[in-house]
């Protein structure tokens, strides 16, 4: 793993409360020199608005967020490289962190598995200033629509958070798990219960009929949402992650029927 490059500037974000802390950032490719593209965020929901900045090769500003093309360092649109690491973590639960980390890689994995895809790895930063930094190196798929960029860090977070969800062999195994844990009561404001709620059930049908609900069968390179102009920021922002895709709540009404039908 070649020596990352870290963004030069953190924080001055405005973001939801995460009882887990759990920070992600998008890594250019090695042959862009291994950069942290942007700030690491809490909310999951700016790292798609970046990835629709690199599509449509144009600049974005939401929530003091920024991300423009051709000035940040260039997102990997080849690959799924996603860096990972918990703010303000001790030393002292490095340990426990790691293997927090191979909880979700399994989810993720598994999820890969259905859609047919190779399988993503799991790399530790070597950094002295930075310890506590992983990277999830996974393939293109997950970044042909916003709604599987966010179901990626999605797992990554409830890998972190639900360590039971990780002991499963079957999908059916894992529905079951993730029905369970949505059915907790709700913590100090945390929304990973209300998200489970929604998706768990979901997710599975969506993988299985991927290039049908994103990529019109694979005849499109990426989601067609990523360019849609009339789509706001805002609306993007806020409504193109896992969570309003599983409760039919997109800004595409043709997909949230079809979402509403998958069984």
């Amino acid at each position: 793993m070649p020596k990352v490059e870290w963004f030069s500037k953190e924080g001055g974000l405005s973001e939801i409360y995460q009882s887990t802390q759990i920070q992600f950032a998008f890594l250019t490719a090695p042959k862009d020199g291994s950069k942290q593209c942007h700030p690491f965020v809490l909310c999951r929901d700016f790292l798609h608005d970046a990835v629709r900045c690199m599509i449509q090769k144009n600049s974005c500003g939401i929530y003091g967020f920024s991300y423009t093309y051709g000035k940040n360092p260039p997102i990997d649109m080849k690959r799924m490289r996603m860096l990972v690491t918990k703010k303000g973590m001790p030393e002292k639960d490095a340990e426990t962190f790691k293997e927090r980390m191979k909880h979700g890689l399994k989810l993720i994995n598994h999820y890969e598995g259905i859609a047919g895809w190779t399988k993503s790895k799991l790399v530790r930063i070597k950094d002295d200033k930075r310890p506590n930094v992983w990277l999830f190196d996974g393939p293109i798929g997950w970044m042909k629509s916003p709604f599987l960029v966010s179901m990626y860090t999605f797992l990554i977070r409830l890998g972190d958070k639900y360590e039971t969800i990780a002991d499963f062999k079957t999908t059916e195994e894992l529905t079951s798990k993730l029905d369970s844990v949505g059915k907790l009561p709700s913590k100090n404001g945390d929304n990973d219960i209300t998200y489970i709620k929604q998706c768990f059930n979901k997710m599975h049908l969506i993988m299985k009929n991927v290039d049908k609900l994103f990529l019109a069968d694979g005849s499109a390179k990426v989601d067609p949402i990523f360019s849609d102009a009339k789509v706001s920021l805002n609306s993007f922002h806020n409504n193109c992650g896992i969570w309003n895709l599983c409760r039919s709540n997109s800004p595409n009404k043709e997909l949230n029927k079809e979402i509403a039908d998958l069984k």
